[in-house]
């Protein structure tokens, strides 16, 4: 059972597909055969079957789920869940781009499709599949008493990282259905937030964006979250400081702030010890190979010393798609299951509502 090959259809077919996905599953024969792309654009698509020896395209994610009978999906559209649901609803386990979802509803009905069929999900937090930042959390669970953490994220855009890299972009997408994506999408993010301040829509939209990622970060150090507190959002919503609970009444600072003009990636986890402390060092996620690096300041003897660890060279991206398939082929729950997509986007709503200038809408979503 180990060994079965599974049949994968590709929903979307954009950038992180293109530099990711399709290039890490099909170095993985003995697991995947990708049997079709879909995506809106008809040229993107086709170019890229051509390049991978694809079979099969279609510009309608349900077209595909009826015309081939596949194992897994993997849902990589700029809004998941339309095409997630209609995945699971079509009895076919996903793998869903993060974020996995733009508020609690849409959260509530994936658990629930995925879990009332007895079907896999997993969420493509790709953190947890690297060995650096595994041997990182080791160290951390072994600290003695963390008496504090932090998590800070400071960044530029994403091109300047991606220009070593193949993108296709092409521009034949049909605007009518361009514009309802976006459309559903508002709707989507208003239904989790309410009508808010510009600089709150927009760090909103950041926390979806990659706050989810530092929120699985943390989550593998200390735990679930238990709390959200003194929340400040400034800088047109480009920056962002929270103080995070978790277990054992650990406070973490996350902050994260956005400069537009700059071809830089700091991604940095703390935990602070009684006698230790040790971080890890995240690079840029494009960029293919470059090691997740974790460092331990401490004392050797009575002589201070910081040691640098680099655990592995292998790419987290691919990782979890091995470890999708080993989920799916054994019916085990995966690292990253739908339920923390679910949890995360509680704990996003919360981080936006801990806002002092945040409007509160007649019912809130989130609660701890």
């Amino acid at each position: 059972m180990a060994d079965e090959r599974l049949t994968a259809g590709i929903i979307g077919c954009g950038m992180i597909a293109q530099v990711m996905h399709i290039p890490h599953l099909v170095t993985l024969p003995a697991q995947y055969e990708i049997a079709g792309l879909c995506d809106l654009s008809a040229q993107t698509t086709q170019a890229l079957a051509a390049r991978y020896g694809i079979p099969r395209t279609f510009q309608d994610a349900e077209a595909m789920l009826d015309a081939l009978d596949l194992d897994v999906a993997l849902i990589l559209t700029p809004y998941h869940y339309p095409e997630a649901l209609a995945a699971l609803h079509a009895g076919v386990h996903v793998f869903i781009e993060k974020p996995m979802c733009m508020n609690v509803e849409e959260a509530a009905v994936l658990v629930a499709a995925a879990r009332d069929r007895g079907l896999i999900g997993q969420v493509g937090y790709h953190k947890p599949y690297d060995p650096g930042y595994r041997a990182g959390v080791r160290l951390i669970r072994a600290l003695d008493e963390i008496q504090m953490a932090t998590m800070h994220i400071a960044h530029g855009p994403n091109e300047p990282f991606l220009e070593h890299h193949q993108v296709l972009r092409c521009d034949d997408m049909d605007p009518r259905a361009r514009q309802g994506i976006g459309h559903a999408m508002q709707q989507a993010l208003r239904q989790a937030i309410g009508a808010q301040p510009a600089h709150l829509t927009r760090a909103y939209g950041s926390l979806l964006g990659g706050g989810c990622h530092q929120l699985s970060i943390m989550r593998g150090c200390l735990g679930r979250v238990q709390a959200v507190r003194n929340t400040e959002v400034w800088n047109a919503g480009r920056s962002i400081a929270s103080t995070l609970v978790f277990e054992k009444d650990v406070r973490c600072l996350f902050s994260s702030v956005f400069m537009p003009e700059i071809r830089m990636f700091n991604e940095t986890f703390t935990a602070y010890g009684r006698a230790e402390a040790v971080a890890i060092q995240f690079p840029s996620p494009f960029l293919t190979h470059a090691p997740t690096t974790v460092k331990r300041y401490g004392m050797l003897q009575d002589q201070y010393c910081e040691t640098e660890i680099t655990a592995s060279y292998a790419e987290a991206f691919r990782n979890e798609l091995i470890h999708f398939h080993h989920a799916v082929v054994t019916g085990t729950q995966p690292r990253t299951p739908l339920e923390q997509g679910a949890e995360d986007a509680r704990i996003m709503i919360e981080i936006i509502r801990q806002a002092p200038d945040f409007l509160a809408p007649s019912s809130p979503e989130a609660s701890f």
